[in-house]
Parts: C-alpha cells; structure tokens; sequence
C-alpha cells in the first residue's frame, strides 16, 4: 500500500514540475510600467515585424525613454570638407501623452573626446511615419534662433536595428548634408525595460 501511494506522489510532483516549466518558458510576454504586452504584431511573438505589419504604437513606446552610446557623425564643416567625427552621446525621446501617441519631442546632448560640457545640446521633435514609408523615424531638430527653421534627419526603417536594449542604425540629413551611424543602450540605473523584443527592418 505504501508503495502505491509512493507511487502517486511522485506521479504527482512530476505533472506539477511540467506545468510550471511549461508556464515559465513563455517569454515572449513581459511587464513594463502597468503595462502587460508581446512582440510587436498580435498574433506572432516570435520575430522581426515586417514592414507592412508594424505596430506603430509599440514601435513608439519601446523608443521612449533615455539612451546613450556612440555617433559617428560625417558632414560638411564650416569649409565644406567632408569630416567624420565620433560623439559620445545621450538622447532623450519623450513620447506625447495623447492615445496610441506615435511622436514626441526629445533633447540630444554630444559630447566630443573627454568634454564634460556637451558640444552640441539640440532639442528635436520626433514622429514615426505611418503612410508614406512605414517605420522611418523622423527628427527635426530645433534652431534655437529661428523656431520656424527645423534640420530634418530619418532613421530609414531598413537602417534601424530597436528593442528595449539596444537601438543602433544610421541617420540621414534630408538634404544629405549629413549622415551619422549611431549605437545606443536603454539607460537606466536597473534592467532594460523589458524582455529584449526585436523590432528591425533589416535584410
């Protein structure tokens, strides 16, 4: 009799050993400020969003917040020479508090060398385009001088490589003045804000 009830128990702790393994490989969900939510497209947990099935939303929560990390900028000086030079930078993205927002204003500070003084502070407005060429990011920074006179750069959907850790790709100036390739990390004093999901238009 005892050997029976031996064997029920450890038939038991087996079956219960195989529920919770089952419950905790589902990694593809994640918290994150109030928030319960999945991969980018409803339906597919599993891989980057192609480009005519992007949540533009989620697209716009994941790119809020604070980064920081390297730009190789190359422009045109004061002579119009062609120069590279590489910036340690700290971005902000603040997503607007309207519903479903998918834009937002920011400050991008530039740091040359070993300066504690930020070379460049710019502040921009952001928007994620939605129509015409789905998932560009476009930033127009602000002229300090002239609010009406704004510097137009887009992060190309296919350039951009964007999840809760890590945001890398390449900006170009609309008129092609300039064209920096840039690696960021989510900067926060604890973990990343979430479960890594990947959002990429790359090949």
């Amino acid at each position: 009799m005892m050997k029976r009830y031996n064997y029920l128990f450890l038939l038991l702790v087996t079956l219960c050993s195989m529920t919770f393994v089952a419950c905790d490989d589902d990694d593809d969900w994640y918290y994150d400020e109030g928030y319960y939510g999945h991969n980018w497209r409803d339906g597919d947990h599993r891989g980057d969003q192609p480009q005519d099935q992007i949540d533009f939303v989620k697209m716009a929560q994941t790119l809020a917040g604070d980064w920081h990390g390297t730009t190789q900028a190359t422009f045109k000086d004061n002579t119009g020479k062609w120069v590279t030079v590489k910036y340690y930078t700290e971005i902000n993205f603040t997503l607007a508090s309207a519903s479903n927002a998918t834009f937002g204003n920011g400050l991008q500070n530039d740091f040359e060398g070993d300066n504690t003084q930020a070379t460049y502070s710019r502040q921009f407005t952001w928007y994620i385009d939605t129509e015409n060429n789905p998932g560009d990011i476009i930033i127009e920074y602000i002229d300090p001088n002239n609010v009406a006179n704004k510097y137009k750069m887009v992060i190309k959907y296919d350039d951009l490589r964007l999840n809760e850790r890590t945001f890398t790709g390449k900006i170009v100036a609309e008129d092609n003045s300039e064209s920096d390739e840039f690696d960021w990390s989510y900067f926060t004093s604890g973990s990343a804000k979430g479960v890594t999901l990947t959002f990429s238009g790359e090949k």
